[in-house]
């Protein structure tokens, strides 16, 4: 019970709140000018054109509230500020019927504030009378030993006030979601811009995972197969183990070098180096070559040419296929074939062994991803005992 009565009178939000009702006083003062100007000038016999004119005006002074721009931004940030109350940003621009919420939480700010203010200047002087009672003469009132209660009057009577104001701001800050908060369509476009982010969000992450897992994983498939081909003739042919192992080399170097790229994307450290494209086809195939594939490389047309994202998202299927290949087939003969003309068509077949089953991973997802998000396609199936990989994708 002590708490209670103890915890509005020291609690930093009843005065805060307090200020809030006082500022929604204040600006109800022009209003409750007007009217009485309105009122008085009627009683002095005011015309019918004068009545017009002040009627006009005091019309275009309410509504004019719903017209300025940035009110309701300000009456989120005293909100904010005083009523301790958490209220999303309003959007941009401002609706009508954010405007109508601005409109009517201001008169609910006015109401309330006009209800405390008529309140203290009621109540404080009556306090402050019954206060110092004892010790001055004042009308109606005793003094003298007599009146000893009065004071305990007066401070009884400041606690009920800072209760009252303490009700009344908490009120204000009840209602302040309802009114002043976002509307049904406000939420929906808070809502539906925080889903574009999240899908933003979700795509550079799949964009992210898919570059790892195509460099990444297409350097360890190299470099294990180039490791295991290098201990099986190290005795018997050092110079080819030498090879296969400046071949890994180079491979991890590469690999380090895409995997930096992405760790920067990662750190937003700046606009990272684009990863390889087509006219990088000529390493890849050396580096599969490397680790014992026969590859046929083909192409048709000058690889330069082609737009910068086409040419990136190509080279990532071929280093997949090329890939999936060497983990799922083992050292078969690889055929690449490249043509540009329409548009960027790439055939990717090797030899089905039976070693592994070539399909279902992400690798083949990702490829399909890269495809469609370029309005192409990307089908990889069996068809008379090859696994054949075919892309296509519009140059523009």
């Amino acid at each position: 019970m002590i708490r209670l009565l103890v915890d509005p009178l020291r609690a930093g939000s009843t005065y805060r709140r307090t200020v809030h009702l006082l500022i929604g006083a204040a600006m109800l003062l022009p209003y409750v000018g007007l009217a009485w100007l309105f009122v008085f000038s009627v009683q002095g016999g005011l015309d019918a054109v004068g009545a017009v004119v002040l009627g006009g005006l005091a019309v275009g002074v309410g509504v004019a509230v719903a017209l300025v721009p940035g009110v309701r931004e300000l009456e989120v940030a005293a909100a904010r500020a005083l009523l301790d109350v958490d209220l999303p940003a309003p959007t941009r621009p401002e609706t009508w019927s954010g405007r109508r919420r601005a409109v009517g939480w201001l008169l609910v700010a006015m109401l309330l504030g006009g209800v405390t203010a008529l309140s203290l200047l009621w109540s404080l002087p009556i306090a402050a009378a019954f206060l110092v009672a004892p010790w001055t003469a004042l009308p109606l009132l005793p003094t003298g030993a007599g009146a000893w209660w009065a004071p305990i009057a007066g401070l009884a009577m400041l606690i009920v006030v800072l209760h009252v104001l303490a009700l009344l701001g908490g009120l204000l800050a009840a209602l302040a979601p309802r009114v002043l908060g976002p509307s049904p369509q406000e939420r929906l476009t808070v809502e539906l811009a925080a889903s574009r982010r999240e899908a933003a969000r979700l795509a550079d992450r799949t964009r992210i995972a898919r570059e790892l897992h195509d460099s990444v994983g297409h350097a360890l498939t190299v470099t294990t197969l180039q490791a295991g081909a290098a201990a099986e003739v190290l005795d018997t042919d050092p110079a080819f183990a030498r090879r296969a192992l400046q071949a890994i080399a180079e491979t991890g170097r590469t690999a380090l070098e895409e995997l930096d790229q992405v760790l920067g994307v990662l750190r937003e450290e700046g606009e990272a180096e684009s990863p390889p494209d087509l006219t990088a086809l000529p390493e890849l195939v050396d580096g599969a070559r490397a680790a014992g594939i026969d590859v046929d490389l083909s192409t048709q047309a000058d690889l330069a040419g082609l737009p910068r994202a086409v040419s990136r998202e190509g080279y990532r299927i071929v280093q997949e296929s090329v890939t999936n290949a060497l983990r799922h087939a083992g050292s078969v003969p690889v055929r690449i074939a490249v043509d540009t003309d329409p548009e960027l068509r790439i055939r990717v077949e090797n030899r089905i062994t039976g070693r592994g089953r070539p399909g279902g991973g992400r690798g083949l997802r990702g490829m399909g991803e890269r495809a469609a998000a370029l309005g192409g396609r990307a089908e990889a199936g069996e068809h008379d005992g090859y696994w054949v990989v075919d892309a296509v994708l519009p140059r523009t």
